[in-house]
């Protein structure tokens, strides 16, 4: 599996939708753009070319798409239905979510406890899939050759991807990535490695890359709070200086036109705030502009409230740190 931009978007429930998808692709510099975590159980059972998760952005490609579940057969027929749509250029399978849904089920980084069945799941999803095939996964725990077996289950699987997030399972977010890890696994795969954790700046996507020698970079949290990360980071890796960033308010102002051209009213105030909480997380003053944002009743007012908010205050430099979580 070739990526000719190593900069990937992490999938991210409520947040990696097609609006914000195709607000990353208007700066572009995105390898890789995923769609939220979708439930097996769900996209086997339903028509998902009606479900809004699956939908399509305008500008999105290449497209993923991640699913999570436990029973191989019904993630193999997801991914089969996936497939048929025609929407997207490459099939992932979650291990890596330890919170929310997926860890109430033991699916997900719960997974990794239940390696026999890890190996159901990818030999019934790789039968059916025709295009590239990933999975997105935490530190396994366990003794030192823990890795090494990993690593062969998935090259044996017919994975052609890995996306590690460089912390186990237990870790949550309270301890920083274990880059270390990587460069480990790195040496272990027959198969790319895309590295995940602690990405704050463009900086730290190269450094991640130089430093553990892996394929590629997934960036989450950063981009929620700067859609433009991955250009800067092609901007820095071409020139070794970054770009002026755009102008904020505008960015406010397209992410509203976009959820406004494509979805319902409620549905489109729900999935601004998602947007919002995290673009606050930019300013020292942010958890207020989110609060004051977050109480206009209408789509419109909640953008027009949070321009006025970020155009009278200046964009700190990378990295950037989220506080709210």
């Amino acid at each position: 599996m070739n990526l000719p931009i190593p900069w990937v978007m992490a999938p991210m429930a409520d947040l990696t939708h097609a609006c914000f998808r195709d607000l990353v692709a208007q700066w572009g510099g995105c390898g890789l753009y995923f769609t939220e975590m979708l439930n097996a159980r769900i996209v086997a059972s339903s028509r998902p070319e009606k479900d809004p998760y699956c939908a399509a952005g305008l500008k999105d490609r290449p497209r993923a798409c991640q699913v999570v579940g436990d029973d191989p057969v019904v993630v193999a027929k997801a991914f089969e239905k996936l497939q048929a749509l025609g929407r997207f250029d490459v099939f992932n399978f979650n291990l890596g979510c330890c919170r929310g849904m997926p860890a109430r089920y033991g699916w997900g980084a719960a997974l990794l406890q239940r390696p026999q069945r890890v190996r159901e799941i990818l030999r019934e999803a790789r039968r059916v899939l025709e295009g590239p095939f990933m999975v997105k996964m935490r530190i396994p725990e366990g003794p030192n050759e823990t890795a090494q077996r990993w690593a062969e289950l998935l090259h044996r699987c017919g994975v052609d991807a890995v996306v590690l997030h460089a912390r186990y399972p237990r870790d949550l977010f309270k301890r920083p990535a274990r880059w270390d890890v990587l460069k480990q696994w790195k040496r272990l795969l027959a198969i790319p490695l895309i590295g995940n954790g602690d990405v704050f700046s463009p900086q730290d996507g190269l450094r991640m890359m130089e430093e553990t020698g892996c394929d590629g970079v997934m960036i989450g949290r950063a981009a929620l709070m700067r859609p433009w990360i991955f250009s800067d980071l092609c901007h820095l890796r071409a020139t070794g200086t970054l770009p002026d960033p755009p102008n904020v308010a505008h960015v406010v102002g397209q992410y509203g036109l976009l959820l406004r051209q494509r979805v319902p009213e409620r549905e489109a105030v729900r999935r601004f705030r998602h947007f919002a909480f995290w673009i606050c997380q930019n300013y020292s003053y942010g958890a207020y502009y989110y609060h004051k944002s977050c109480r206009a009743s209408t789509l419109q007012a909640m953008v027009e409230t949070l321009q006025g908010f970020v155009s009278r205050d200046s964009l700190p430099d990378y990295p950037v740190r989220p506080f709210m979580m």
